[in-house]
């Protein structure tokens, strides 16, 4: 916190997480600092969450010193802690709700808004006024305009090009999924391509499909992230003015595993039905990258399979995804699955494509 005439940035760092804040906690006419100090005063969170004052040199302030930025500044430092928790259990958050984004069946296609970048506005003639033909200024004058209607020329190409690739690109999304509610085998790979990779997942994971042979059902395995991707630390700011930092045990972690294998393909499966109306059945299947112990080479196990009908898939509430324990509802369709006494995955035989019928 940087205590002076031009205000109070707070600097905020928080060992062992990489992570970094700067908070301006007043402007230049809020008057009187926050101290009476006029050099840099660095404000941190300990492994123990608890704030520490120092200047410049590292030497911890005097108590009435912290006193006052504490009092004075009380909802500025608990907003700045509150946005370093957010931060923090950002990750883990995504990780467990990761199905709460899941379209409905029902839901319209996406589609590329219309191109809304506004034309480059062309260069003003300035009027030659009585003093620029007496200084003879017109020629000069007319230079400057040529120089800038080339220059909007230029841009307006630009703009142009830009403008119609995006309306191509627009039609060729349009076309994608009107062709590929009606079966057309092409184009519904072009639609799920295009809705799988604008997946935003939390961690890594890799998604491969295959059509059945008269395309009304569709086989897709995803590539689960590791156990050990998951977040390991929350954060939770106290009534005492505390960031605690806590580390979640290796069974909270292993059933976080769980909890976001079974959210990945809950999402897969329903943006499948979303973007193809012609898909009336889905086996989807996970698998995990395990390492054998005798070679030590990875190999895939699968550890989740399961056939879902769309029929099954829109009794579903996609109105009240909060409510929806996706693991639950892998248990309605008769998924295989199996957890050891650790909340660990077994290994399952995964359903054939040819089981889709």
């Amino acid at each position: 916190m940087t205590a002076g005439k031009r205000g109070t940035p707070l600097n905020l760092g928080l060992p062992g997480t990489g992570l970094s804040y700067r908070e301006r906690l007043d402007s230049p006419s809020t008057g009187r600092p926050a101290s009476e100090l006029s050099g840099p005063v660095n404000f941190e969170v300990d492994s123990g969450g608890v704030l520490r004052f120092t200047d410049a040199a590292g030497h911890e302030l005097p108590a009435a010193v912290v006193r006052r930025i504490k009092a004075q500044r009380a909802n500025e430092i608990t907003e700045v802690l509150n946005r370093a928790a957010e931060k923090i259990n950002r990750d883990l958050a995504a990780c467990l709700g990761v199905h709460l984004a899941t379209p409905s069946p029902t839901s319209a296609p996406i589609c590329l808004p219309a191109f809304d970048s506004p034309a480059p506005q062309p260069p003003t003639r300035e009027a030659l006024s009585l003093m620029d033909k007496l200084l003879f200024r017109a020629g000069e004058i007319e230079q400057d305009y040529a120089a800038a209607q080339a220059r909007h020329d230029l841009e307006l190409a630009a703009w142009q090009a830009e403008r119609d690739a995006h309306e191509k690109e627009r039609a060729e999304v349009d076309k994608a999924f009107r062709l590929a509610a009606k079966g057309y085998s092409a184009h519904m790979e072009a639609a799920l391509d295009l809705v799988l990779s604008g997946i935003a997942w939390p961690k890594q994971t890799q998604v491969a499909y295959l059509f059945s042979h008269d395309n009304s059902g569709i086989a897709v395995d995803v590539d689960l992230p590791d156990e050990d991707e998951t977040p390991r630390i929350s954060a939770e700011v106290r009534t005492t003015g505390k960031l605690a930092m806590k580390k979640r045990s290796d069974a909270q972690c292993r059933r976080d595993v769980v909890a976001l294998a079974f959210a990945s393909l809950f999402r897969v499966a329903g943006e499948v039905f979303a973007a193809l109306p012609a898909i009336e059945r889905v086996l989807v299947s996970g698998y995990i990258q395990r390492i054998d112990q005798a070679t030590g080479h990875p190999y895939d196990e699968y550890v989740i399979s399961a056939i879902i009908d769309r029929a099954q898939w829109q009794r579903i509430d996609f109105e009240r995804l909060h409510a929806v324990d996706p693991a639950a509802t892998f248990a309605t369709f008769d998924a295989r699955f199996g957890l050891d006494r650790s909340s660990r995955f077994k290994p399952i035989q995964p359903y054939d494509i040819e089981d889709l019928g």
